[in-house]
């Protein structure tokens, strides 16, 4: 099923619109002629639908990440801002934008960021500083396995019971999702999605170390809201809150993740081309 593009924020619906059979809140200001009354399984369903007709779409992302380590005092904010064009048939990506870090020294550095990715895994990226185009075979092992996903009645049966708290509203024009997952039960989900989900090949070269910061990874906090477009059920943004940590040699290490997301231009990206000058100038990274 052709699912790549907001499939995760697509699973993440299903954690609460499978426990939920009301219809969405207005919230205030909501014309009462603009208001619906189809209920949560059908706006996930119907969202559902609309995915699978996706061919193409941009993302606008905005990220704040906060990287700790307590028992050491130290710490890292990255802001990243990037936009991103996918497509399906064939697919790729094309993504571009600014990251902005704190080092543990508290200096501040700035980088640009552009890469494409192909439909076999290859990807090409920038390096910002030398300004050298760099090209890496296969640097995304079996993306097309990445592109499935559960049939929907697993989906429900699987995620129904890792909603503790959530509120299904509605404004003029979008359906509104506001989601608190339960940290401790999906803890379990992910590393199982993850498990199942991921090829062969990517869990392969996963590092031993890698695999065991896997098994030790905690989430203490994860919220959503996730809006849907009223008259085509495509999704146009999704906010995610997320508190992790993960025990790495006898330390923690803190992660907090606050992102936005909004989706634009569905369907109306033809093809993603990489430039020639992009592809001539490339300088082949072998793999490890």
């Amino acid at each position: 099923m052709k699912k790549l593009l907001m499939a995760m924020a697509a699973g993440t619906l299903t954690l609460g619109l499978a426990a939920c059979g009301e219809t969405a809140e207005p919230t205030e200001g909501t014309p009462e002629e603009k208001q619906s009354d189809l209920t949560a399984e059908e706006v996930y369903e119907k969202t559902l639908s609309a995915s699978q007709e996706m061919k193409s779409a941009e993302a606008a992302v905005e990220m704040d990440q906060k990287i700790s380590i307590p028992s050491q005092e130290v710490e890292m904010n990255t802001n990243t801002d990037m936009d991103m064009q996918m497509t399906l048939e064939p697919l790729a990506l094309h993504q571009k934008g600014t990251m902005s870090m704190s080092a543990p020294d508290n200096e501040e550095m700035s980088m640009e960021i552009e890469a494409y990715v192909t439909e076999d895994g290859t990807m090409y990226m920038l390096d910002p500083q030398a300004g050298q185009w760099m090209k890496m075979t296969g640097a995304i092992p079996g993306l097309d396995q990445l592109t499935q996903q559960p049939e929907p009645s697993e989906q429900l049966e699987q995620l129904q019971e890792y909603a503790k708290d959530m509120k299904f509203e509605q404004n003029e024009d979008e359906y509104i999702l506001k989601l608190t997952a339960d940290g401790e039960k999906f803890n379990e989900l992910i590393k199982q999605t993850l498990q199942e989900q991921l090829p062969p090949e990517a869990l392969e070269q996963m590092g031993e170390e890698e695999q065991q910061a896997l098994e030790n990874m905690n989430i203490n906090e994860l919220e959503y809201e996730i809006y849907v477009d009223k008259e085509s059920f495509n999704m146009t943004a999704m906010n995610m809150v997320m508190s992790m940590t993960i025990e790495e040699q006898g330390e923690a290490v803190n992660i907090d993740i606050d992102s936005k997301t909004a989706y634009s231009n569905i369907n109306g990206i033809e093809k993603i081309e990489i430039p020639q000058e992009v592809i001539d100038s490339a300088v082949e990274i072998p793999q490890q």
